[in-house]
């Protein structure tokens, strides 16, 4: 029995689904997850050199770009841990793609552009497991809501809230995220389907390839230790925050005890302010 590796690690994710043979399998789950809209044909993979990217910086982002058939730019990101702000990193990665698919001289209602972020930790409190977002226009009297435009969405897949057993199992994405929550204990009948029994195959074959194995392990590693380092920065921040506050409390000549309720800080953190 092979053991087998975690798709939702990118770059086990980008070896199957981000390489040239195995474009029909990244079709499959796109069209699954946008439900034809649009429906994709083809497209084309704009960074499939794996090797190159991870020479040049182990943390480097390991996402798989495409453009579709109709010429809609797709950023398809991999995130295992809640990092605090992803919401914040998808609208920024997404903004940034912008500028490619609207070329100088050109009009501005260009192609579509999509960021598909394919999660191992909640981010939301959503409680569906996909979550589309537009840009909208909130309801004021007498205006209702309103998609101000659907050339730039971004798909949130929460896995964790993905329950196959209460999914419909007649869906092909119900098969999809299966496969990607958990490959060991997806149910036979998926594995029925031509897309998703040769996803299962490429991940069995490279997780019985020891190099790939070393480096994947390596990569969860970086990720880990990078998650890390953001975490230790925000707290260290969040904490410098809550004695500038105490101070300022301090030169009110507010009681310690008082100080303390409201920052959070011990009495004796802030007797050494």
């Amino acid at each position: 029995m092979i053991d087998l590796l975690d798709p939702k690690l990118d770059y086990i994710f980008k070896n199957i689904f981000g390489v040239e043979k195995n474009k029909p399998l990244l079709i499959s789950l796109l069209n699954s997850l946008f439900k034809n809209n649009p429906y994709i044909n083809d497209l084309q993979l704009e960074n499939t050199e794996i090797e190159r990217i991870l020479e040049r910086d182990k943390a480097s982002r390991l996402d798989v770009k495409a453009t579709t058939d109709n010429g809609t730019k797709l950023d398809i990101e991999i995130q295992v841990r809640n990092t605090g702000e992803i919401p914040q990193r998808a609208f920024h990665y997404l903004a940034n793609m912008m500028p490619r698919a609207v070329k100088k001289g050109k009009s501005y209602n260009g192609p579509n552009v999509i960021g598909v972020w394919i999660l191992g930790e909640n981010v939301t409190d959503r409680q569906n497991a996909i979550s589309e977002v537009y840009m909208t226009f909130q309801p004021s009297d007498p205006d209702p809501y309103q998609i101000m435009t659907d050339k730039a969405r971004i798909f949130f897949v929460e896995l964790p809230r993905f329950d196959p057993k209460k999914a419909d199992r007649r869906d092909l994405l119900t098969a999809w995220l299966s496969f990607l929550k958990n490959p060991i204990f997806i149910d036979e009948m998926f594995l029925e389907i031509e897309e998703i029994k040769e996803a299962m195959e490429t991940l069995k074959y490279i997780s019985a390839d020891d190099e790939v194995r070393a480096i994947a392990d390596l990569r969860q590693r970086t990720i880990s230790d990078h998650n890390s380092e953001l975490t230790i920065a925000r707290e260290e921040g969040e904490t410098n925050e809550k004695k500038k506050i105490a101070q300022k409390l301090l030169a009110r000549n507010m009681e310690l005890r008082e100080i303390s309720e409201i920052t959070g800080l011990a009495i004796s953190e802030i007797k050494s302010l």
